[in-house]
């Protein structure tokens, strides 16, 4: 539901006293202040002295860039700090970013113990009706995807084209996506790229992709023999490495890959080619999907929370030490409802998205790769991976908060420079920031400032408080609409972060559009604070925030755990 926190009437500082202490420490007095940082200073003078707010806030904001003044080339050459170094500092993403820009996880683990940036539909400009072109394969690589995917199909011309099963534009020919990819493999990091053939070709066929990768590739391409290898190598053994996966066409899932035995869909039977032996010697991965319960373990379709059954403890078992592949189930010619963070809980891999449809999905997979420095690998929790035979690890058993997460919205900043051109008028706006949580079920949670009524640098410093029983799990969410009375609210910006990775202190958040392009001026100013005790045992869901009506009549509702979701799912091992 909607919460808001309660205010104390009598401010525990003044906002001269703060401002003071700002001009003491960076050598300026209250007419030199920029006009952004004069109004952070105004809130900050309301809050109470507890939890690193108010003077404390303040404090720890000079003593950071004290600190961090050497490591900062444009105040290296300086003397001494200004209150203009201290605004550039506070209100900059690159200075003063959520979270850190550097790759920190353990890279020498299993390449099963990470979660992997994969991408669905890799090529397509659009939804199924768009066209294909090299441009989204080379974009998604530049913003760290590292599993691409391709459709192999024989041209008719004794060739192979990319493109889908079904036909509605001109195909591309597979030798300008492999050159692209190698053009752009590891412009944005250096970790193993794997790239996922489905393919539909005959053994002549297979023999002529084979050729063209190993010529295209050459040292690059990573052999072994997937049958014999118990353990997968680390990321940082594969660095530079192209590694291919296989996906044969739907009808050919089933079958046999290696002795040409017949697949059986939709009660006919299907023979399947024997493939070439060089082209299957190019394959890390070898795929098969499995059906019956096992297939519908992660489809959210269960009318209420309830223990696991063997099958779902056995896939994060399983996923100790194989590739599971998730996807969002087509229905026609759209894609079901699909809840990317039901299967990174059961400790899935790839999970793969098209990144031009259900953007609020994508938002979730950007902030997820967003933790690591970007890399594309994310190691997956060690209760994910630790866990043994008889004590596997399920999200929704006795949860218990290990984590306040207390998150204020101070003001945003920047609308005023392309808000005609994004949003479409020039007028002030009525800006209001929704803040939410994904991750397992009992963590979930929506919550939203008010609404600020023609403002180009509204202010709220308004505090939201979550409770979290797994939030190496949880990202969290910041969206900003612009509030219409009579038609829907014009979205803004947003933005998404894992919370394992969130910086303590007032950071500067980006915001980004709608397709995850960054919105170089917008941003929003928010302190971020976290309270850990091993010791807490209020169960998850108990309510810690008050509640009320939102502006329009209704309530922002936590999202329900059994909603239904569909997605499929592949085995690699």
């Amino acid at each position: 539901m909607l919460v808001t926190r309660r205010w104390e009437s009598h401010p525990a500082n003044s906002p001269d006293l703060i401002l003071q202490f700002f001009g003491n420490e960076f050598h300026g007095y209250g007419d030199d202040m920029p006009e952004t940082l004069r109004r952070l200073t105004e809130l900050l003078g309301y809050e109470k002295e507890e939890d690193g707010a108010g003077m404390n806030a303040a404090k720890k904001i000079a003593a950071e860039l004290n600190r961090r003044k050497d490591d900062i080339p444009a105040f290296r050459r300086l003397r001494c700090l200004k209150l203009d170094q201290l605004n550039e500092f506070l209100f900059s993403t690159k200075l003063n970013p959520p979270i850190g820009d550097q790759v920190h996880h353990d890279m020498h683990a299993p390449l099963s113990h990470y979660f992997i940036h994969t991408s669905l539909n890799s090529y397509f400009t659009g939804n199924v009706f768009g066209k294909y072109s090299i441009l989204p394969i080379i974009e998604a690589l530049e913003q760290g995807v590292r599993v691409v995917e391709l459709d192999l199909w024989p041209d008719g011309r004794g060739s192979i084209c990319v493109r889908p099963s079904w036909n509605f534009e001109k195909p591309l020919k597979l030798q300008e996506c492999l050159d692209s990819i190698k053009e752009h493999a590891f412009t944005k990091c250096t970790y193993p790229l794997i790239i996922t053939f489905k393919d539909g070709l005959k053994p002549e066929l297979q023999s002529k992709a084979t050729q063209m990768i190993q010529q295209t590739f050459n040292h690059m391409v990573y052999h072994h023999d997937p049958h014999s290898l118990e353990v997968f190598p680390s990321p940082q053994q594969l660095r530079n490495k192209i590694l291919i996966s296989r996906r044969p066409p739907k009808e050919l899932l089933y079958a046999n890959d290696d002795d040409g035995k017949v697949g059986v869909r939709n009660g006919v039977e299907i023979r399947q080619h024997p493939a070439d032996p060089n082209y299957q010697s190019l394959v890390s991965f070898h795929v098969v999907e499995p059906r019956g319960m096992l297939q519908n373990v992660l489809t959210g379709k269960a009318n209420k929370i309830q223990r696991p059954g063997w099958y779902e403890t056995d896939i994060i078992s399983f996923t100790q030490k194989r590739f599971l592949r998730t996807r969002p189930q087509r229905k026609l010619l759209i894609y079901a409802p699909y809840k990317p963070q039901r299967a990174w809980m059961h400790g899935a891999q790839l999970i793969a998205l098209s990144r031009k449809e259900e953007k609020e999905k994508l938002w979730l997979m950007q902030g997820m790769f967003r933790a690591n420095g970007g890399c594309g690998y994310v190691k997956k929790p060690d209760f994910l991976l630790n866990a043994g035979p008889s004590g596997v690890f399920y999200p929704t058993v006795n949860p218990v908060v290990v984590k306040i997460l207390k998150v204020k919205i101070y003001m945003g900043d920047g609308w005023i420079v392309d808000f005609k051109k994004r949003i479409g008028r020039l007028s002030k706006p009525d800006l209001y920031v929704r803040i939410s949580i994904a991750g397992v079920p009992h963590d979930e949670n929506i919550m939203k400032t008010t609404v600020k009524n023609n403002e180009w640098t509204p202010t709220w410093g308004e505090e939201f408080t979550f409770p979290l029983t797994y939030p190496d799990l949880a990202l969290i969410s910041f969206e900003v609409y612009d509030y219409e009375v009579s038609t829907a609210d014009a979205f803004c910006g947003q933005t998404c972060l894992p919370v394992s990775e969130l910086i303590e202190g007032i950071r500067a958040v980006p915001l980004y559009d709608e397709r995850v392009q960054n919105c170089k001026m917008w941003r929003h100013d928010v302190d971020i604070r976290t309270k850990e005790d091993p010791e807490l045992t209020r169960l998850a869901g108990s309510n810690i925030n008050q509640t009320k009506p939102d502006q329009k009549g209704e309530f922002w509702c936590k999202p329900s755990s059994d909603q239904a979701t569909d997605l499929g799912l592949d085995i690699y091992k």
